[in-house]
């Protein structure tokens, strides 16, 4: 089973003249953060189902393609990947930040990107749960875990999103085909949407773009988009997000490092089930 995630997004505002926001404020920044992460919610949901509605399809298209021996023909292997995601629309949609081809003990023989970092290398041993991925029988799957092969950024914490489904050619299992992306990188595509969305609203105002960042809280941590600031989401991660957002959807305030921050967020159960998404807001 997921384990039930929670996105949180991020909106900081500083105040005109203080760098702080005024608590007068807070009210309508706690509406117009919690309007985004309303937002960002399908989101989720939509790129979460291209994952799962795609894995299996490309599974069967991935057995169709392999090459007899994938070891031994790392390049046709490569291409095999390329085709396979190219051919089936939700994975030629999928916010993924990676496609690989998994042997029956678990070690990964390639992934569709260059350089390939993950190739050579146990999958199983890095996510022990990825096993359950190279049962013949078992369909869908998926974990969370962390793997520097894997990972979004180059520093810091982040957390990789694993879904896999066994590839299965006349009768026999050859291996898995696994996908998902870094918590990381798909918090940068959500800050990116709702930066948009905000650049939109603020269209022929002469008033400053509010600062965004965008958390995915799992369990007690969070994790932002790659430049977001690791301090901002400690802060974050010590609210306890998941929890708050069991009841329904939650808005607060949070002070970091002398920065006033309106906080919103909601459970994201299309991605997991244990935590939420946020906003803050102090224009600029």
């Amino acid at each position: 089973m997921n384990a039930r995630a929670v996105i949180v997004v991020g909106l900081t505002v500083a105040a005109l003249a203080a760098g702080l926001g005024c608590k007068g404020d807070d009210n309508k920044a706690m509406a117009k953060a919690d309007s985004i992460v309303e937002r960002l919610l399908p989101l989720v949901e939509r790129d979460t189902k291209q994952v799962r509605d795609g894995l299996p399809q490309g599974a069967a298209e991935l057995a169709r393609l392999l090459p007899a021996d994938p070891g031994a023909d790392l390049e046709g292997l490569r291409r095999a990947l390329q085709k396979t995601r190219g051919s089936v629309r939700d994975l030629s949609y999928a916010k993924s930040t990676f496609f690989l081809f998994v042997d029956t003990k678990g070690v990964v023989q390639r992934s569709e990107g260059d350089p390939d970092l993950a190739a050579g290398k146990s999958l199983v041993d890095a996510v022990p749960e990825a096993k359950k991925f190279a049962v013949a029988t078992a369909g869908l799957n998926e974990t969370f875990g962390h793997w520097d092969a894997l990972r979004g950024v180059n520093v810091g914490p982040d957390l990789e999103w694993v879904v896999g489904h066994p590839v299965v050619a006349n009768g026999e299992l050859r291996g898995s085909f696994v996908s998902g992306w870094s918590l990381r990188v798909y918090a940068r595509f959500l800050e990116d949407d709702a930066r948009r969305e905000l650049t939109k609203e603020q269209e022929g105002a002469n008033r400053a773009i509010p600062l965004v960042y965008v958390f995915i809280v799992k369990g007690d941590a969070a994790f932002g988009a790659p430049v977001a600031p690791d301090v901002n989401a400690e802060a974050l991660a010590k609210l306890g997000i998941p929890d708050k957002t069991k009841a329904g959807p939650y808005t607060g305030t949070l002070d970091v490092e002398k920065r006033h921050f309106v906080v919103a967020a909601r459970g994201a159960p299309a991605l997991a089930e244990d935590a939420a998404i946020a906003v803050m807001l102090s224009e600029i």
